[in-house]
């Protein structure tokens, strides 16, 4: 049995190429020969910070028409 056929065209390398074909474009120079501005290579980028807090995760619930009604009393 043709495994092929029971998948979309899309799913295949040519169509991917061909796709992409106008959006990928090699860099054929090598690195060495860059003008790369000053600017742009004494620029740091650092990650975010940004920390995980440890633990499960605090669940939030709805507060209910009952306590939201006791407590407005």
């Amino acid at each position: 049995m043709e495994v092929h056929r029971f998948t979309d065209g899309v799913y295949t390398t040519a169509t991917w190429r061909t796709a992409y074909a106008e959006s990928i474009n090699p860099i054929a120079v090598p690195e060495v020969d860059w003008n790369v501005p000053a600017e742009v290579k004494l620029a740091k980028v650092l990650p975010l910070e940004a920390r995980k807090s440890s633990g499960r995760p605090v669940k939030r619930r709805y507060e209910t028409v009952e306590n939201k009604i006791k407590s407005s009393q």
